[in-house]
């Protein structure tokens, strides 16, 4: 049918907002390592039919916000289709935005306080059930922590409005500063009311801090602007948590927080005040201890108890979903190249032509190498295609010279497209798993990325005996399928990952037997079988991921994105030919049991090292000699790729 898109065997999440994404940058990162997740970000004025697109894409829509993205969605037809969660800060919670959605169809409503959960329930139509709790984490490893000590040094971090108390910051600021004007107070954050710029601008020289009052703006190192800070402080009047303070106190730097609306839910009693004076006090107090401050965030707040809460969710959506549906291919791939009758469309959708080509060559030159040493470039052959989708090696045979070619295609579409465009070749529309669709007998027959859609396992033993019963003698059948070494399983109703021993006792018992199976790529495909690496397993998955994202990246050039699939198609295939092995899609060479046919294959004689090394040279100086090489995803990209070959 098509590339073996293995990312169809993880659930696809997509990401909506307005480009406010900060708080679901660690969150996407760390999903990314189980899920195929892409971010779309929409404008409001010209973007919102990009909505419907990205939700028939995935199958898991999230909506970082409570807004116009997720009133839109949930009014949409496709929504009563897909699960969609959505994340509801405290700032939609006091608008009219909750009251518009169409609640029947979000499945998962998260909170990150039980204050704000309580609000809303009271105020909206929401059912407290499909409701759940999970607070942000703070990832540990991106804060630096030492142990620290009283100081002099006050930090506030965040936007300054009406919600975070402005007037109660800048009087305590003063109250602090008057108990011991050795204090210096440092702000990391921007005005959202020039009206508050213009009052701490006036106030803070009548209140006489003109030396010790910084306002130094957003900081894009924060855990390095934090360095030198002994407090954090918070005037805040409602939060959902307040991350900046949990940022800081992952460093060991001591809170001092406002008793906003919700607070005693979060914070310890000791950590909080409720007049000026407590905040002088808790200040000013000798009571400092860095080791507490930190392991209050490790064991209530950290990135990974969030990532698992958020991964409980889900899977729970995704087991309630299976109980209700059955994989219907048929349906599926008609559906699909109906609508994208392409090369994305039997490829890894989202990632574009370019990516798709790559890793169709990857496919095509292993083949050809095979079909230049097994058949001996012989054209004076019968051949049957199953699954020929948009006719990439339909393409290959003809130009190869071949005569007698047949296909069967599970998509009308693709026998009617295909038979115009090749009028000389025969196409049928039909299952393979039913033998009315074979005549006679074929000295080749091919399946690329086929038989992994066929779910259910008797149909898939019967399309198996229908190629044995129609495979010539000495005739030769190639896959090309996601097979497994270490019997790894898909999560996904729509793709199978077989295992080796598996399909091998499958073809024994139909008179076929595996002569060879050779790895087609390393890591450019989803790499089910990573954990052939053992400690290196998740490299591989964050490589494939972080991939995935520089291929969907609009402000990447289609020229630089040429260069670096070029690349990573070169690096792959010297990965490949220094352990012969892949972590994805395998080439399988089938031969009827009887037949004691020599095939003597080395992947190596068709991967040119030398070529590979030479044309990396290249590539590599056109990386580095480029604007591409100051991209941040590309740099870690290529870091991964060298650990996979420590």
């Amino acid at each position: 049918m098509g590339e073996v898109n293995i990312t169809n065997g993880r659930k696809k999440i997509v990401f909506f907002s307005k480009g406010d994404d900060n708080f679901i940058i660690d969150i996407i990162e760390k999903l990314s390592i189980q899920y195929e997740t892409s971010k779309a970000i929409i404008k409001v004025s010209t973007d919102m039919k990009m909505i419907d697109k990205w939700m028939k894409w995935a199958d898991i829509c999230w909506f970082e916000w409570c807004d116009e993205l997720l009133i839109y969605a949930s009014k949409l037809e496709i929504a009563k289709q897909k699960k969609i969660i959505c994340r509801l800060h405290s700032y939609e919670a006091f608008t009219y935005y909750p009251a518009q959605v169409n609640w029947e169809c979000v499945d998962k409503l998260i909170f990150v306080s039980e204050d704000i959960q309580k609000y809303v329930i009271e105020h909206f139509k929401v059912n407290k059930g499909n409701t759940i709790v999970i607070p942000n984490g703070v990832d540990m490893s991106k804060w630096s922590y030492k142990q620290r000590e009283p100081g002099f040094n006050v930090a506030y971090v965040g936007y300054i409005n009406y919600k975070k108390g402005p007037m109660l910051l800048l009087h305590t600021i003063k109250a602090i500063y008057d108990k011991d004007n050795r204090y210096k107070f440092y702000i990391a954050g921007q005005f959202q009311d020039t009206r508050y710029l213009l009052y701490f601008q006036q106030m803070s020289k009548e209140f006489g801090l003109e030396n010790n009052f910084f306002i130094e703006g957003w900081q894009k190192d924060l855990d390095n602007w934090l360095e030198d800070k002994n407090y954090i402080l918070c005037t805040s009047v409602l939060e959902s948590q307040n991350m900046s303070v949990m940022q800081a106190m992952a460093k060991g730097i001591k809170p001092v927080v406002h008793n906003f609306v919700g607070a005693k839910g979060i914070y310890p009693d000791e950590y909080l005040w409720n007049t000026i004076d407590e905040a002088v006090c808790n200040i000013t107090e000798e009571g400092y201890n860095s080791d507490e401050y930190r392991s209050f965030i490790d064991i209530n707040y950290s990135l990974e108890k969030q990532i698992n809460a958020i991964d409980k969710m889900i899977n729970e959506l995704i087991i309630k979903d299976k109980e209700n549906i059955s994989f219907d291919y048929i349906e599926y791939w008609n559906n699909r190249l109906n609508s994208n009758f392409n090369i994305e469309g039997v490829g890894n959708f989202g990632l574009g032509e370019i990516y798709n080509k790559l890793l169709y060559k990857c496919r095509i030159d292993i083949w050809d190498g095979i079909f230049n040493k097994i058949l001996n470039e012989s054209r004076d052959i019968r051949v049957l295609e199953l699954g020929p989708g948009i006719g990439i090696f339909t393409e290959y045979f003809y130009r190869k010279g071949i005569q007698d070619y047949e296909a069967i295609d599970i998509s009308s579409k693709s026998s009617i497209e295909l038979q115009h465009r090749y009028p000389k070749y025969q196409f049928k529309n039909g299952d393979i798993c039913e033998d009315s669709h074979y005549e006679g007998e074929y000295d080749l027959i091919f399946c690329a990325d086929v038989l992994l859609n066929i779910t259910n396992e008797n149909q898939f033993k019967k399309a198996i005996n229908n190629i044995s019963r129609h495979l010539c003698a000495d005739g030769i059948c190639i896959f090309f399928e996601p097979i497994s070494t270490i019997n790894t399983k898909s999560q996904s109703p729509q793709v199978i990952i077989r295992d080796k021993e598996y399909i091998e006792k499958v073809f024994i018992d139909n008179n076929l037997v595996l002569v060879d199976m050779q790895p087609v790529v390393f890591f450019m495909n989803y790499p089910f079988d990573r954990n052939l690496l053992g400690r290196k397993s998740n490299n591989a998955l964050y490589l494939f991921n972080l991939i995935c994202s520089i291929f969907k990246d609009t402000t990447i050039s289609n020229q630089n994105k040429q260069i670096i699939g070029e690349y990573l198609l070169n690096r792959d295939r010297q990965l490949v030919y220094n352990n012969k092995l892949g972590l994805s899609e395998k080439l399988l060479i089938v031969q009827k049991s009887e037949i004691n046919k020599n095939i003597n294959f080395d992947l190596r004689e068709i991967l040119n090292i030398k070529k590979i090394n030479s044309r990396l040279k290249v590539l590599s100086s056109a990386i580095y000699n480029n604007e591409i090489q100051q991209h941040n995803s590309l740099n870690k990209v290529i870091e991964l790729v060298n650990s996979l070959e420590d």
